[in-house]
This record gives structure tokens, sequence and C-alpha cells, in this order.
């Protein structure tokens, strides 16, 4: 079902361009607590977020907003309600084939970079192909391509100390696009970065929306980023509704 893409001279494959990579119907969310009392932290949540579609979540502290992000890409699985990534429900799924989905399908972009200190950023970068089965020679190649795509061509052999916040945090938007994901999860992205910094990364994630027809789901709490998104959604009492 993957297209084949054409780069430098190769085909290679990638994802294929779903017109809804992302629904997921009556998602229900509840852990037990230690005294056997319940938490209901998603109570019937639906969202459908089409091609290309930017769409942000808002909402208090502690509201669930991280945890249905979690859910959305496959790192967690909801009480009880599906989830589909380019038309493929998760339901049922070995932790080994919900892995192979989320390599293929979905990028990651968290508020704390995770960037392994003692790699360079075009190792960092390289990590997702390589765990894909790419070779090293594929794999940097790609890598260099989504440096220079963020401005960082200049810092590839650069370790993460070495790299300012918003360096560090736009390594790892390239990274969560190496492999051409259909829809970027993006958790406070620019929580831990200044006013400069935050505006060049939003600009960054919404060029690379138009240019790679991105689907984007951006948990956040900067208004200035919400707004740039095609829908404000808000997180409250377990029920996501429009804003």
């Amino acid at each position: 079902m993957s297209d084949v893409h054409s780069g430098n001279g190769r085909e290679r494959r990638v994802a294929p361009r779903h017109p809804v990579p992302l629904e997921a119907e009556g998602i229900r969310k509840v852990y037990t607590l230690g005294d056997g009392s319940e938490l209901h932290v998603l109570q019937g949540v639906d969202l459908r977020v089409p091609k290309g579609e930017a769409v942000a979540i808002v909402g208090s502290s502690g509201a669930g907003k991280s945890t249905f992000l979690h859910l959305m890409g496959a790192l967690d699985s909801p009480t009880s309600g599906e989830i589909r990534l380019a038309g493929e429900p998760l339901a049922g799924r070995t932790s080994g084939e919900l892995a192979r989905i989320r390599n293929r399908f979905v990028g990651f972009v968290f508020q704390f970079h995770h960037l392994l200190r003692e790699f360079s950023a075009l190792e960092n970068v390289m990590l997702p192909g390589l765990i894909r089965g790419e070779s090293e020679e594929e794999a940097a190649e790609r890598a260099m391509e989504l440096l220079s795509a963020v401005g960082l061509a200049q810092r590839v052999t650069h370790k993460p100390w070495q790299l300012s916040g918003g360096e560090q945090q736009r390594v790892a938007v390239a990274r969560a696009l190496v492999n051409e994901p259909m829809v970027l999860l993006a958790d406070e992205p620019s929580g831990n970065l200044d006013a400069r910094a935050s505006d060049a990364l939003h600009d960054l994630l919404f060029r690379l929306r138009e240019e790679r027809e991105l689907s984007m789901i951006l948990v956040t709490h900067s208004s200035e980023l919400a707004s740039r998104a095609d829908r404000i959604l808000r997180l409250d009492d377990g029920v996501l509704a429009e804003q």
C-alpha cells in the first residue's frame, strides 16, 4: 500500500497518504487507583483529523491532554473505543505490531527533546531509520536532508549539549519526520523555549506541515501556537469539544 518516493535517483517506500490519517471513536480511558476507585480521564472522545489538518488541543493541567495524545500515537491503549491510524485499527495489536505502526505513520515531538546526549545531531535523527531497517547510508542521507530543512546543516556533528534549546528541539522535529510519517503529535513542543525560539519553532512546524501534507495534533498552553491551527479543541472533564 505504500507510495514510492524518488529522492536522489533512488526509490524508497514511504507511508501512503491516507485521506484521514487519524480517527478516534468513543475513546474512554479509566485508571483503577490503589483504593479500588476509578479515575475517568477520557469519556467517549471522538476525533477525526484529515490529511494536512492541524488541530490544537487545549485545557487545564491534568485534564488528560497528554494521555489522549499517547493513545492517538499508539503509546498506550484506551479502555474502550477505537483508534485508527491510516485506516488501520489499533485494537488487538501486539506490542511489536504497534511499534511498527508508530514507526511507519507517526512522528512525536515532546516538551523535552529526549535526544541521546552521546550522539551527534545527525546520529540522533538517523536512529528511527536504522530501527526501521534502513542501511546506515540511507539513514544518514535522509537525516542530512531533514537537518538541512530545519536549518541545522552546519550543526550536524554537534552533540545535544552543544546546541541551544531551540536547536535541540529542531533536531527533535527532524527526528520525528525522518520516516516521513503522516501524523505529527506534539506535546507542548515549545514549552521549554523562550519567546523567540518558540516563534521560530512554530514557524518551522507549520512550514513543514504545508510542505509535507502533515496532519498535526498540538497539545499546548500557548495561545499563539493554538491560534495557528485549523481547529482548537478543549479537553475538560474527559470530554473534547470545539472551543
